[in-house]
């Protein structure tokens, strides 16, 4: 516990590469439920009180500009005109993922938390495991038993699920990854618009970019979002169920998915991003790039500003498809107030509801939570005027979440270190990039490297 702790605190300044896209940007309409187009809540700070009477519930979130912050604000302008006399939900903006799993650290150890909390997806697993959230399913029977987690897709409740089976989190902002291409580009460099499919049909249509266009044929941040890709599309493993133990050393699956990325710079199919600079959603929607891999949490911003046109599909398949989930939770922490956690409870309920969500999928490409939105009038409009909000949905039956760990947070930050010092300064090869993983991994996960899956 202590280990953990630590680790938690030694996140302050380390950003959490693996969640969706916090800054998308855009904008477009909604139907249903109260939330409206063209309208824009007033910014809520943490200077707001509450009125005489009304309980504040104080709500960290990561959403900073644009399309984002004005969702989220639309949101809490809602709830509150709602709940008006009883509850008053006061937001503010605390930095990215990373800035926040930090502050709440602290401010946990403090005794002084916010009561509802956006939280990286893949950091919610710790967080449960330090006794710092409630307990939701625990909550919902005891004061609100007619509410149904079923609701939401399977795939998104993986990491707010706790080692005993109890949900600890509700899906809100969540992303999942894509592959984006500029189909003008591919049409002049196969002269098709076909989308790949398979890993060979991808390094085919590269090398014909390489080779007959000035385009930069593929690039993609430097995450673990990819590098886990690349190694569970081709059939291997990256931690146990309990998230305590490394399948990477098991058929060599680390060290393949280490390869094949490199592989791919070396024959000039691929060109690394950098932190500062070379950012690549940037560069793609400046026409620059064939391919891309990026968040759904980009959606809007590359959708509202290309100059071309747009294809989206499924992360490649190698042996099978395989995609991850990132993005936000919203949760609950156990510091609050007994009327705290009652609002705050009311408003995550709110807030990850089936016509929201469709709202902030719309405003912002995030993910679509619920079993039922498909049947929406206002998503299914969406999906025929812009098929491509439609390939995050579907591809969701081929979540392969397994990086469900307390200690994934930490793990997720040197495999980027090691990400960054193969393809971006060309320092480690990948045997030396496995080599150093596994040991981190003995160092790291109380189960250590298998030898063997089970």
């Amino acid at each position: 516990m202590k280990k953990i702790f630590s680790l938690l605190l030694a996140s302050l300044t380390i950003a959490s590469a693996l969640s969706g896209c916090g800054s998308a940007s855009g904008s477009t309409a909604l139907e249903g439920s109260s939330l409206t187009s063209g309208e824009t809540a007033s910014s809520s700070t943490s200077e707001n009180s509450a009125s005489e009477g009304e309980v504040q519930i104080d709500f960290w979130h990561s959403f900073s500009s644009g399309t984002n912050l004005e969702c989220i604000e639309k949101i809490i302008s809602d709830f509150n005109a709602a709940h008006e006399g009883e509850y008053e939900v006061v937001g503010t903006y605390q930095g990215g993922y990373a800035d926040i799993l930090s502050k709440l650290t602290v401010g946990f150890a403090a005794g002084e938390c916010p009561a509802v909390s956006f939280c990286d997806s893949v950091d919610t697993p710790q967080l449960i495991m330090n006794n710092m959230v409630v307990d939701l399913s625990t909550y919902a029977q005891e004061n609100d038993p007619s509410f149904d987690f079923d609701q939401y897709i399977p795939g998104l409740m993986n990491y707010g699920t706790g080692p005993d089976g109890n949900y600890y989190a509700l899906p809100c902002g969540r992303s999942t990854p894509l592959m984006y291409l500029n189909l003008d580009i591919v049409e002049e460099a196969t002269g098709s618009r076909t989308i790949p499919d398979t890993r060979d049909e991808l390094v085919s249509l590269l090398e014909s970019v390489r080779d007959t266009t000035d385009a930069t044929p593929f690039m993609a941040d430097m995450v673990c979002w990819y590098f886990g890709n690349f190694l569970t599309s081709s059939g291997g493993h990256f931690l146990s169920a309990d998230g305590n133990t490394s399948y990477l050393a098991v058929d060599d699956a680390a060290l393949n998915a280490f390869t094949f990325w490199n592989d791919l710079k070396e024959q000039g199919l691929y060109k690394a991003a950098t932190v500062d600079g070379l950012n690549a959603t940037d560069q793609f929607i400046n026409g620059d790039v064939a391919v891309m891999y990026q968040s759904t949490g980009s959606m809007t911003q590359i959708y509202d500003n290309a100059q071309f046109d747009i294809g989206v599909g499924f992360l490649v398949s190698d042996e099978c498809y395989s995609v991850a989930t990132g993005g936000n939770n919203l949760i609950l922490m156990n510091t609050a107030s007994d009327e705290e956690i009652a609002g705050g409870w009311e408003f995550i309920k709110y807030a990850t509801s089936l016509e929201v969500n469709a709202y902030i999928n719309e405003e912002t490409g995030y993910m679509l939570n619920n079993v039922n939105s498909g049947s929406l009038e206002s998503v299914q409009k969406l999906w025929a005027e812009k098929p491509q909000y439609k390939v995050a949905y579907d591809q969701l039956q081929y979540v392969d979440d397994q990086y469900v760990s307390p200690y994934f947070a930490s793990l997720n930050q040197e495999v980027v270190a090691l990400l960054t010092q193969m393809l971006q300064d060309g320092s480690l090869t990948p045997e030396q990039a496995t080599e150093q993983l596994l040991l981190i991994c003995d160092e790291l996960l109380p189960g250590g490297n298998a030898e063997t899956y089970p």
